[in-house]
């Protein structure tokens, strides 16, 4: 292992057990109410005392996606119910589906700049089945959302506090991304999440109506860290 690499990869195991240790264990009921505790609390036993070797382990069935899936039932909550099992790394019912044009997509998602519900509700809908943001064809929206993250969330966060942003909003992208990142080499995104992870104030808690979304977002990006940590290894 390069130098550079070593380095990269320690900071990465002292990341890792930063957000095990101290951020998970702010996920309790005043924070989410007693109907979605169950889960928060599963997250937080997920990534109490576990290792990247066990997390990596424990979550290997989620592979890169091939093709487009969606869930077998039409559920309206399609995208929060699939993205808190792949969280937890539960089982998917998927099934193949037709990839639906990037094109038309990427000019809404560019027409909701100023407004976040609508850009949530896009991106929701788009990928009920949260894996689809993985796949080579989303490049050009995947690049979109990471540029909203590191630029204009960004800037707005900086200059103001991180209640200037949707935090849904912010949860939803930060939640893509750290699905993203756990499959591919490309650093930047595992950047965005380690530069958000200093940004987000330990014991910060959600405003928005899917406040919930903390609890995934951290399974997420655990998996994240956890993968670039046990290819180093």
């Amino acid at each position: 292992m390069s130098a550079r690499r070593k380095l990269i990869s320690n900071a990465l195991k002292e990341r890792f057990r930063e957000l095990c240790d101290k951020r998970i264990q702010n996920l309790g009921e005043m924070a989410f109410g007693s109907e979605v505790m169950p889960f928060a609390e599963r997250v937080r036993k997920l990534l109490s005392n576990v290792s990247p070797g066990q997390l990596v382990e424990s979550m290997g069935g989620m592979k890169m996606p091939r093709f487009w899936q969606e869930a077998e039932s039409n559920h309206a909550n399609n995208f929060l119910a699939t993205l808190f099992a792949i969280a937890l790394a539960e089982p998917l019912s998927l099934r193949p589906a037709e990839h639906p044009p990037v094109e038309p997509f990427i000019q809404l998602l560019a027409a909701s700049r100023t407004d976040p519900e609508q850009r949530i509700q896009l991106l929701m809908e788009r990928y009920s089945c949260p894996l689809n943001f993985a796949l080579p064809e989303e490049e050009e929206v995947r690049e979109f959302i990471l540029t909203r993250l590191m630029a204009n969330d960004r800037a707005r966060i900086e200059k103001d506090s991180i209640e200037a942003v949707n935090s849904d909003d912010l949860m939803v992208k930060l939640s893509l991304v750290a699905i993203h990142a756990a499959h591919v080499p490309d650093l930047r995104f595992l950047d965005a999440l380690n530069y958000y992870d200093e940004l987000l104030p330990v014991g910060w808690q959600p405003r928005g109506k899917q406040g919930v979304l903390l609890a995934a977002y951290f399974a997420l990006y655990a998996r994240a860290l956890a993968t670039w940590i046990q290819e180093d290894n």
